[in-house]
């Protein structure tokens, strides 16, 4: 099984040795996949594009790849006689399945943990640990024929993403939303945790500087930053600049991707972007930045280095995404990718999928549900299509979060009691829930790491997960704030406070498009058999619910289909209190403006101080110590409560679809189905 790969998971970064020259004579080693072809080939481009070639539309296929030397060559993924063309039709399950199925990397996560480059050709790293030079691709072009430079990469970090800085190193704006805390290292000097600076060499050359060494921060990139690039000639009239004023690195705008710049408030970058185009108005300077800045690829006309370039307006009701003539990549044989022209994520209702498939209608039904499984293998012989498995490092497609910071002080507290958390695990018959939900093809699992990946425990995925209500409702009775009796409906009640009297009712937030509604309703009969309402709260868009999440305190408990967990050094994301994505942490998040500060010595207490160490680490070392620690506590104290788990990822593929290799780990750090690299398939016979 391809995921038992992960339990050689290394730390230790892919160092490509070399000496800094100037741009387009890199020296530095090529990574496997890059450079020219072995011998002498002749381009090749799809007969689309040779059209517009021809009828003056286009440049000439040399015009728009980088320089020979620096084109990026799939050579482990070039079939023997590929075609091009053809429109491949999908599932379209939101924003995140189709954005990351496009996405380019300045480097990407390989599934060993390493990184390589992708965007970026190739980087060095001082003896100190205290600068990388990141080197990229002479002649590179974004999707509407400007050039890409170093500027772009310059002016993303400082003037997007970085936008201003204090005297304390706290990032105070962000033109993106989300100012990631990878980039700060601490300053001997004064003890201060500062953003790293970024600074141009030349037009193929940046570099990050850092305060101290920090061993992982280009993995860190390759996750939580990936496209830290933006083409700077299409945003420099839609993000603010104070020009009067000296930017908070203290440099020259000259290296800073600053050269050219104008004033612009807010209000003219609001105004700007929407006298370019309807699709571009927007409420306020946050939800500009927001969209055009961080989800941009949900926008047709926004430049990118993607394969596939959104051709359909956000409001359609599929989306169609049409190949980048100006893609940087070719295969073996000279051909520039992608192969197919266009891909079309069709909208429906999920469940439709599977009986579209089966009619022929979809070329590729992707990440569904185990539990139509059935579905799909009852018409695969007739339908066309043959289904594949994909491993993942899945923790549970089934669990319950419950909110440690909830609003109502007495939940939160009742919440923080392990006896309580082991109670409503053991109520759960998960084997009759595996039965219902997922005709029996789940597996009965806490939330924990399964073996096989680096981050398995020994006897955590059983923890808690044997069906006792006997022992459920005799560890209810021992828990002082709640009633060992019930009330006329049946339920255990609160004993004191604001609270008295009343029936414990615990409101799960789940969202349509998963199978929460047949969950929550499993869950409230075995929760009411051990005294504890439980009913599902707004079934909306998984956007919208998430929108409450981030509050804080707002969503009691949550529902959550899946939960894939990498590396807990690299993305502690789901298991440390980095970010204010998950329900269970709440306002202890860091991320949180009114973060709360945890009771010292208690165990939230010691996921936020992991959390603060992993920003801050100097060694690999010390970010696996501290990465090990956070599964340690998750496992002795069960924040979430997993049911059932599947191990891999199924897919529905036409047998139309060539040159698709199902053996790669899904999960959203190694970005899900790109890192099976579409741009390489193609529509066959």
């Amino acid at each position: 099984m391809k995921l038992k790969k992960l339990l050689a998971l290394s730390l230790a970064l892919v160092m490509i040795s070399g000496i800094l020259v100037s741009c387009g004579k890199d020296q530095t080693p090529k990574a496997p996949s890059d450079g020219p072809p072995a011998e002498e080939v002749t381009l090749k481009e799809a007969p689309m594009l040779a059209e517009m070639v021809a009828a003056g539309e286009l440049p000439e296929l040399s015009e728009r790849l980088p320089v020979e030397s620096d084109i990026m060559v799939e050579t482990d993924k070039t079939p023997e006689a590929p075609q091009y063309g053809g429109t491949l039709r999908r599932s379209h399950t939101g924003e995140w399945d189709y954005g990351p199925f496009c996405e380019e990397p300045l480097f990407r996560l390989t599934e060993d943990g390493g990184i390589t480059p992708n965007v970026a050709k190739s980087f060095e790293v001082s003896e100190d640990g205290l600068t990388y030079t990141i080197h990229l691709r002479e002649g590179m072009k974004w999707s509407d024929g400007e050039p890409f430079t170093a500027q772009d990469c310059a002016y993303y970090y400082n003037y997007m993403l970085v936008s201003d800085v204090d005297e304390t190193g706290k990032v105070t704006k962000s033109y993106n939303g989300n100012y990631y805390n990878w980039y700060k290292t601490t300053d001997p000097a004064d003890g201060l945790t500062k953003p790293a600076i970024v600074t141009v060499v030349d037009d193929c050359t940046f570099q990050i500087k850092l305060y101290s060494p920090k061993p992982l921060i280009l993995q860190n990139i390759a996750i939580d930053n990936k496209w830290m690039f933006a083409p700077k000639h299409w945003y420099q009239d839609i993000v603010a600049h104070d020009t009067t004023k000296p930017h908070w690195s203290g440099l020259d705008v000259s290296v800073l991707g600053g050269e050219g710049l104008t004033d612009i408030t807010e209000e003219q970058a609001v105004a700007n972007a929407a006298a370019r185009n309807a699709r571009f108005v927007f409420d306020d300077y946050t939800q500009l930045g927001n969209q055009l800045g961080y989800m941009y690829w949900n926008y047709k006309d926004r430049p990118t280095l993607r394969a596939w370039n959104m051709d359909s307006e956000k409001t359609d009701q599929s989306y169609v995404f049409t190949r980048n003539p100006y893609f940087w990549k070719t295969d073996a044989e000279g051909r520039q990718l992608p192969y197919i022209d266009k891909v079309e994520m069709v909208t429906m209702d999920t469940g439709l999928y599977a009986q579209e498939m089966i009619a022929g209608n979809l070329d590729m039904s992707g990440g569904f549900d185990v539990g139509l499984f059935p579905t799909y293998k009852a018409g695969e012989a007739t339908g066309g299509y043959s289904i594949y498995t994909s491993p993942q490092p899945n923790w549970t497609v089934c669990s319950m979060e419950l909110n440690q910071t909830y609003k109502d002080p007495q939940y939160a507290e009742l919440f923080s009691i392990p006896d309580f958390r082991h109670a409503m695990s053991i109520a759960v018959d998960r084997n009759e829930m595996n039965e219902i939900l997922y005709a029996g093809l789940a597996v009965p699992a806490q939330a924990a790491a399964p073996e096989g990946t680096a981050e398995y425990i020994d006897g955590a995925r059983e923890k808690w997960t044997e069906y006792d209500p006997a022992a459920a409702n005799a560890l209810l009775d021992g828990i002082e704030i709640i009633s060992s009796t019930r009330n006329a409906d049946g339920y255990r009640t609160f004993t004191s406070g604001g609270n008295a009297g009343k029936g414990i009712l615990i409101t799960i937030e789940g969202h349509e498009g998963s199978n929460s509604a047949e969950a929550v309703a499993l869950l409230a009969q075995y929760y009411k058999e051990i005294g504890i309402q439980v009913v599902e709260g707004s079934n909306t868009t998984r956007p919208k619910r998430q929108e409450k999440v981030v509050n804080g305190d707002e969503v009691m408990a949550l529902y959550e289909e899946k939960l894939n967990v990498f590396n807990a050094a690299v993305r502690p994301d789901r298991v440390g209190a980095n970010r204010n994505i998950s329900t269970w942490i709440g306002k202890y998040s860091l991320e949180h403006q009114d973060a709360w500060t945890p009771e010292a010595g208690s165990e939230i207490a010691e996921i936020v101080e992991l959390t603060k160490k992993l920003q801050t680490v100097t060694t690999t070392e010390e970010a696996e110590a501290a990465g090990r620690a956070l599964l340690e506590n998750h496992v002795e104290n069960t924040w979430i409560i997993g049911y059932l788990s599947v191990p891999d990822q199924y897919t529905a593929m036409s047998n139309k679809v060539k040159n698709f290799d199902p053996n790669f780990i899904s999960c959203d750090e190694l970005r899900f189905y790109g890192n099976a690299k579409p741009y390489t398939w193609y529509i066959g016979q």
